[in-house]
């Protein structure tokens, strides 16, 4: 069924009931199903039909939510662009996938066919609804990330593998119709789209708060008693932890706290629980083939080294590099696939291919082993891997051990050129005022072995972040190519 229908079922059943809550603005079911039935108006006038690319390039608010089930209920498909990109940048997108139209709330970028669309624009007095096919199930969304060269590539999703995901996500943590999800992240990124559209189609609420914040405007946010629900990436959460000043965790209310996008180490995920929630959860996904694994948090404190076992409808297998599936407690590369998961992919140059000739098995990218206990530890990223001497050494083992140190609040570790050895390890760190390179250095003898002891530890005021919150490692790694 067309992902759309779902939001009409509750419009029809259940108007009245707020649906979208931003700047202290509510949007009933009712209303919002307005607002997509006058937005399909619009792009059916713009010649938009079924099977057409638009690229959704807007800040985060009520409209850009909305847009994305107009586009479905037309038979359209999602690309999501950053608003913040360059106009080059979005002219590049919109040829490499084939756009036929961009929406924007802003200025219109040059020498691409788009609409600036404010909800004022939207029309109370239309009848599209002859246009609208809500049986058509066909592709719906293409799931964007980025490869090492940073050209946008993504996983091509129909409406059938999106609702999966939405299920998948219902069953293994929780959601329901009676949540309150807090979108703090933005709606370009996989994480804040596909938790905000799958709590309007399960009939919940979402309250859109746009980043960047504060810790303090977090904190307030998630104090309000009707928000059960919220994703945070863990670089937000290890800025919260300063602020619990309480032996109890800080938000006491809220019944789903999710984490994921890169590592939050053991010990970090420990404090987490006593300090800012003890439904705090790890939701292992990437963005082309979407939930992987789950652990909720009466698992936390005994495998938290681990992202948890395969959320519903999943597989998951670790082969080596001929494909085999290898032993317990063995270092491999992880696939899964599952009802959710895409099977047609889009490169950078508008190429598509598909996995259905590996029976649906995708690959991330990242290297894992499975425990006995059927848990899953990552071990860093394929491409991550630092090979020193012949040695391969996994950045996320000496990133887990000097996040343990007093005098560091946040590191990351990547490899760098090194004409003797290969390459060698470098530290970008961010640290307290106690910091001693000496002191940090004879804590790394402790617990790391000499060939995995960084070479050099860069103190930096602090890590640079994308608009997701992760650390910016492409970044670090240009900044060392410059020196």
């Amino acid at each position: 069924m067309n992902i759309a229908a779902y939001v009409k079922n509750h419009a029809k059943h259940n108007g009245n009931k707020t649906a979208i809550i931003h700047s202290n603005t509510k949007y009933t079911y009712k209303k919002i199903w307005s607002l997509i039935e006058g937005v399909c108006e619009i792009l059916i006038s713009k010649g938009v039909g079924k099977g057409d690319r638009v690229g959704l390039s807007m800040k985060d608010n009520p409209l850009h939510l909305i847009a994305h089930f107009s586009v479905a209920a037309i038979g359209g498909v999602i690309v999501p662009i950053d608003h913040r990109w360059t106009d080059k940048e979005k002219q590049n997108t919109s040829i490499t996938f084939k756009i036929k139209l961009i929406i924007t709330d802003q200025e219109s970028p040059k020498n691409i066919k788009s609409i600036t669309l404010k909800e004022s624009d939207i029309s109370e007095k239309f009848s599209p609804s002859h246009h609208i096919d809500l049986a058509y199930d066909k592709e719906l969304l293409i799931s964007l990330s980025s490869g090492t060269t940073g050209k946008p590539k993504g996983a091509i999703l129909s409406h059938d593998n999106l609702y999966q995901r939405f299920e998948s996500q219902w069953r293994s943590i929780g959601f329901n119709r009676n949540d309150c999800f807090a979108l703090l992240t933005p709606l370009f990124f996989g994480a804040g789209r596909s938790f905000a559209m799958s709590m309007l189609v399960v009939g919940g609420m979402v309250e859109i708060a746009p980043p960047p914040h504060k810790p303090e405007e977090i904190i307030q946010i998630l104090k309000k008693r009707y928000i059960s629900a919220t994703f945070l990436p863990p670089t937000l959460l290890r800025r919260l932890i300063p602020f619990s000043l309480s032996s109890k965790p800080m938000f006491s209310q809220l019944q789903y706290l999710i984490y994921s996008g890169e590592p939050l180490h053991s010990e970090e995920v420990l404090e987490c629980l006593n300090k800012i929630s003890s439904n705090l959860t790890g939701y292992y996904a990437s963005s082309e083939g979407g939930g992987i694994s789950l652990i909720k948090p009466k698992e936390l404190r005994e495998f938290s080294n681990t992202v948890g076992s395969p959320i519903h409808q999943t597989e998951i297998k670790i082969v080596d590099d001929t494909d085999s599936i290898v032993g317990e407690n063995v270092i491999g590369k992880l696939k899964y696939r599952g009802p959710g998961v895409a099977t047609k992919f889009i490169d950078d140059k508008g190429n598509e291919s598909s996995t259905n000739k590996e029976g649906g098995w995708f690959a991330p990218g990242d290297l894992a082993m499975m425990l006995p206990s059927g848990h899953i530890e990552l071990i860093g990223r394929g491409d991550d891997v630092i090979i020193r001497g012949g040695i391969n050494i996994y950045p996320n083992e000496i990133e887990s051990i000097l996040s343990k140190a007093n005098e560091i609040k946040e590191v990351i570790v990547v490899g760098h050129k090194d004409g003797k050895f290969g390459e060698k390890i470098i530290a970008f760190v961010e640290t307290t005022n106690d910091f001693d390179p000496k002191k940090v250095l004879d804590y790394c003898k402790e617990y790391l072995a000499p060939y995995k002891i960084p070479e050099k530890f860069i103190k930096m005021d602090s890590l640079p972040k994308k608009e997701s919150g992760k650390i910016d490692k492409k970044q670090l790694k240009q900044s060392l190519i410059s020196s």
